[in-house]
């Protein structure tokens, strides 16, 4: 097959879960013989086409910021995306094209090149935002809502990465039969081989981009409480974004600048397992997940018990079996946090069956299983259009 993605943000040069997902899944159809193009943002350097690794890359624009300095995405990346996206009428034909989600305006070109091309178009639908549209640009969230509820009818079919998106999405009136949920997965064997890094361990660790909705203040507050109990508790942060100024500011605030450590944005993530498998938990107190969540999967490979906050956009529930891989929280609390983080530290031996529990949890979810269910969605849609 013929297969193209068409997304702002490309891995390697964005190495957020979307992104990441889309390189996995491309690199091992390629492997199996496919031929793979990716669409999106130049954010490399030369000409605006090029081969790396047996993908092609295609820059459709230059490169723009996903973010507004209040941290929320771009208004302007989005319309600015959507009319450079144009210029994918003109790309050849695919057999495929596989959309991701965000942001939106890059759908109806796809479509129309896969209508005149007659091609089939899915779309990757991470999340479903629903009400949330106004609490997150106010009166403007009218207009969100109104193109989240018409274009999930745009495409021959929705790839939903969790039972809850996929939920949400008949909730809007798709059609059950078009949706189908493909979780995100994780290379198991690869991050099951890595070494930890020599040197200080910590108790805690969160990995993503440092954004508001991450609620990473919200974990480094849960730590000053803890070290009440746990005096010279540690905890480490891995990953860039807007916020990790006023969260370093923080942190020395709370009295914490010598027990967390901020690394920054990592290019190798080989990098980020190794320091990952220095800690003890992993939290992801985001409120904003989607339902699916790469790093709940790689975390649990590395053999970290996860913490997370139970929020209707936030991780599927039914991913964290409680008491086993990981940990739901009620609501998002420091207190609470601290209250979790305090008892599984104390706690040895159940720290032991949590983290033995987590690594077989995270075996189900390798890349290539997940990647033969996009290449039986595909051909099985290519085979119906051809009869």
């Amino acid at each position: 097959m013929k297969i193209a993605y068409v997304y702002d943000a490309v891995y390697p040069y964005c190495k957020g879960g979307g992104e990441r997902r889309i390189h996995e899944i491309a690199t091992r159809l390629h492997k199996r013989g496919h031929e793979v193009h990716l669409f999106g943002m130049k954010l490399w350097d030369g000409p605006r086409r090029k081969e790396k690794d047996g993908l092609h890359y295609h820059g459709i624009c230059p490169a723009l910021n996903l973010y507004h300095p209040s941290g929320r995405r771009s208004i302007r990346e989005i319309v600015e995306f959507g009319a450079y996206s144009v210029r994918f009428l003109a790309a050849e034909r695919f057999d495929v094209v596989d959309c991701g989600q965000w942001p939106f305006t890059h759908h109806l070109p796809v479509r129309l090149q896969t209508w005149t091309r007659r091609s089939k178009m899915f779309v990757s639908w991470y999340e479903v935002w629903g009400q949330h549209w106004l609490e997150y640009i106010g009166k403007l969230g009218y207009a969100g809502l109104a193109v989240e509820k018409a274009f999930c009818r745009i495409p021959d079919g929705i790839i939903a990465v969790s039972e809850v998106t996929s939920d949400d999405l008949l909730k809007l009136g798709v059609k059950q039969d078009t949706v189908r949920v493909i979780p995100n997965g994780i290379d198991y064997r690869h991050i099951r081989s890595v070494q930890a890094a020599e040197g200080r361990s910590y108790d805690v660790v969160c990995t993503g981009r440092l954004k508001n909705h991450k609620n990473v203040d919200v974990l480094l507050r849960a730590i000053a409480i803890a070290n009440r109990e746990i005096p010279g508790i540690t905890g480490l942060m891995i990953g860039e974004g807007p916020e990790r100024d006023r969260l370093q500011k923080l942190a020395a605030e709370l009295g914490l600048a010598g027990q967390v450590t901020f690394t920054g944005g990592l290019e190798d993530f080989d990098d980020v397992l190794r320091l990952m498998k220095m800690a003890r938990i992993f939290v992801n107190a985001s409120t904003k997940e989607g339902g699916g969540s790469i790093t709940l999967f790689e975390a649990n490979a590395c053999g970290l018990p996860v913490i997370a906050v139970r929020s209707p956009h936030g991780i599927d529930p039914r991913l964290i079996l409680n008491g086993e891989n990981g940990y739901m929280l009620d609501a998002l609390s420091p207190e609470l946090l601290a209250s979790e983080m305090v008892l599984l530290l104390r706690d040895p031996e159940r720290l032991a069956r949590n983290s033995a529990a987590s690594v077989r949890m995270a075996e189900q979810y390798d890349w290539e299983f997940i990647t033969d269910r996009h290449e039986e969605l595909y051909s099985g849609a290519c085979n119906a259009a051809r009869s």
